[in-house]
């Protein structure tokens, strides 16, 4: 996509996503964005957060799940630095462009659960975005990473054997049900293709060689990753074209760069004689062929959804089975118990525990050195989230398997632990924070905002009493490493001191004697003031119409001072009740500075010196 295009986009997100956050500040009970930036709309929702206690709390009344609510606020937080679009650097431009149109279909989400929700997100699409566009491009996609293995690992057999070692046995079993003679492949799902491409092991030798020319495949912290995600985010459009339900604009311009950025290098590629799959030749397939991707992706579907049923009739067959199981060692326990050991007969013990052994053997799928078919054995489904669950409630082993397995995990995930840790005190996720901070081989910088984000919850929990410094104090190491992260936490600390600055001055404007205040305010005889208590007035007769907007306190003053004097009612007042407002105006202005302004200045203080601690504490530059 060219850089016009993107920045048509960027600019048209960022008002969809402003129209979005104005409506939902209702839902949140936040006050709207004071304008349509994407720092306004971040503001807004990081409102909400402190309003409802964390970002779980705000999914919940968005209808997001908890990792969709925390994509949200990733993605959203990294486009603060998006709002300057006319001067961004290309790779800065791809990052934004993703991440807005990320955001936009999550919006989506929450339309669907709030059917009052009614902004337009509408764009004014590129040529090449249809519906029939986009099957053409998700096959292309989908195909082109199959001949991309196929020709990497060259041997049928070879890969056989490799997915065995990635898979459980049902799902080698699955896919080679499906696959089509000598294409094993043919069988896999999207996901499927992208652990096997993804894998870190596999790719730096057979495939990272076809994207040595993507400077563009920069969203994440590698290329592999950032194929592993976009492969990740195809799923969803995947399954919406197989069960052939529209797409949304933005899930047609996500696809549109996820092909541009994914086919380019592999076209590249092809030209050079490097690799025999023609991407082109893929995208400009015959309308059959079109229709034959169709009917594969819903056959393949079906027959997932069906062993999703399978599974579940089989695991409340397990279940009885298992009872079965230990009734029967009750039962030979029992009877070990009343014999003494002196009457019974051997062989039947033998012929027992050799009938017991037979019936686990059934049960029990095969343990590996594999963490993956490790997890699977345990019925620990291979997903981030299920990792951050783990990691959440102190389930160490499951951890460790997660990690050795490759998973990738962001400091989110200890930030929930953390906050879990509060609660209980638990000392199993105490030593799972212990352990996977010690091993963050396979964490994601999932924003450069890590460090200063961290800092807040310690400070928010040293607050309420929940704060485990020791434990706090590593994630804080592991995230402020950075240098980016730590120039993102100066930054902030400069901006908390100019805001400082800012709010004593406001401060000092209204922080005056009486008569300081009449003075300013009849420099041109209170025209101005007589005003802005008139339409105060006025406003106030029509609250019922429920405008929830925040006043300034020179608002708040007008409001107060136009319903204690009813003359306001009218276009004009004499001027004695004017004298008498102006004295009533004056004190309720700084009584209401008085009241807003000590409270924000000592908070705004304290969070600079709680931040000059930690950088001192943690190594950190400012």
């Amino acid at each position: 996509m060219n850089n016009k295009t993107a920045i048509a986009i960027i600019t048209r997100s960022r008002d969809i996503i402003a129209l979005a956050h104005a409506q939902l500040a209702r839902v949140l009970s936040v006050p709207q964005p004071e304008n349509n930036s994407f720092d306004a709309s971040y503001r807004m929702l990081d409102d909400a957060r402190n309003e409802n206690g964390n970002w779980i709390n705000v999914g919940e009344l968005l209808g997001f799940n908890r990792q969709q609510m925390l994509d949200y606020a990733d993605h959203l937080r990294g486009l603060r630095n998006c709002d300057d679009v006319q001067n961004l650097d290309p790779g800065t431009l791809n990052k934004c462009l993703i991440a807005c149109l990320q955001i936009v279909n999550l919006l989506e989400l929450a339309k669907h659960k709030h059917p009052q929700l009614n902004w337009d997100s509408r764009y004014s699409l590129p040529d090449e975005t249809s519906e029939d566009n986009a099957v053409r491009q998700m096959r292309a996609i989908e195909l082109l990473i199959r001949q991309v293995i196929d020709e990497a690992w060259a041997d049928q057999q070879k890969l056989a054997e490799r997915l065995r070692t990635l898979f459980d046995k049902d799902q080698v079993a699955r896919i080679m049900k499906s696959a089509e003679k000598d294409n094993i492949l043919s069988g896999t799902l999207l996901e499927q293709l992208r652990i096997i491409f993804s894998n870190k092991e596999d790719y730096p030798n057979y495939y990272e060689a076809y994207f040595d020319s993507a400077s563009g495949l920069n969203y994440a912290s590698s290329t592999r990753e950032t194929l592993s995600q976009f492969l990740q985010s195809l799923n969803h459009i995947r399954n919406k074209i197989a069960h052939h339900k529209k797409l949304t604009e933005s899930e047609m311009l996500l696809l549109n760069e996820y092909f541009d950025q994914v086919v380019e290098p592999l076209r590249k590629a092809h030209q050079d004689g490097r690799l025999k799959a023609d991407p082109d030749a893929l995208y400009h397939a015959p309308a059959e062929a079109i229709k034959a991707y169709q009917m594969q992706l819903e056959k393949l579907n079906a027959a997932a959804e069906r062993n999703e049923v399978i599974v579940g009739k089989m695991n409340n067959k397990l279940t009885w089975v298992l009872a079965g199981i230990v009734g029967i060692v009750a039962i030979t326990g029992v009877t070990l118990h009343f014999s003494g050991g002196s009457f019974v007969n051997t062989e039947i013990i033998k012929d027992k525990v050799s009938d017991v052994q037979e019936k686990i053997s059934k049960v029990k799928q095969e343990t590996s050195q594999d963490p993956r078919k490790e997890l699977a054995n345990l019925g620990v489904q291979w997903d981030r989230g299920t990792m951050e669950q783990a990691i959440k409630h102190g389930d160490l082993r499951t951890v460790k398997l997660f990690n050795e397995g490759g998973m990738t995990w962001n400091s989110l995930f200890l930030s929930a632990a953390m906050t879990e840790f509060g609660k209980n005190k638990s000392k199993n996720i105490a030593d799972t924070i212990d352990y996977i901070t010690a091993h963050p081989e396979n964490r994601i910088n999932g924003s450069e905002y890590e460090c200063r984000t961290e800092v807040d919850y310690m400070r928010d929990r040293e607050k309420k009493g929940t704060l485990n410094e020791a434990l706090n104090g590593k994630i804080i190491r592991l995230v402020c490493a950075d240098p980016q992260a730590q120039q993102i936490f100066a930054k902030n600390r400069q901006e908390a001191i100019a805001r400082l600055g800012e709010l004593k001055e406001n401060y000092a404007k209204y922080n005056k004697p009486q008569a300081a205040c009449i003075k300013e305010l009849m420099k041109d005889k209170g025209d101005a003031v007589a005003n802005d208590i008139f339409k105060a007035r006025q406003a106030a007769a029509y609250s019922f119409l429920g405008n929830n907007t925040r006043q300034s306190i020179s608002e708040r003053a007008a409001t107060a001072t136009g319903m204690k004097f009813t003359d306001y009612q009218y276009s004009s007042v004499s001027m004695k009740v004017f004298r008498e407002s102006l004295k009533y105006y004056c004190d309720r202005r700084l009584e209401f500075a008085n009241e807003d302004y000590p409270p924000l200045i000592a908070d705004v203080k304290d969070q600079i010196d709680y931040y000059d601690k930690a950088a001192a504490k943690y190594g950190i530059k400012i």
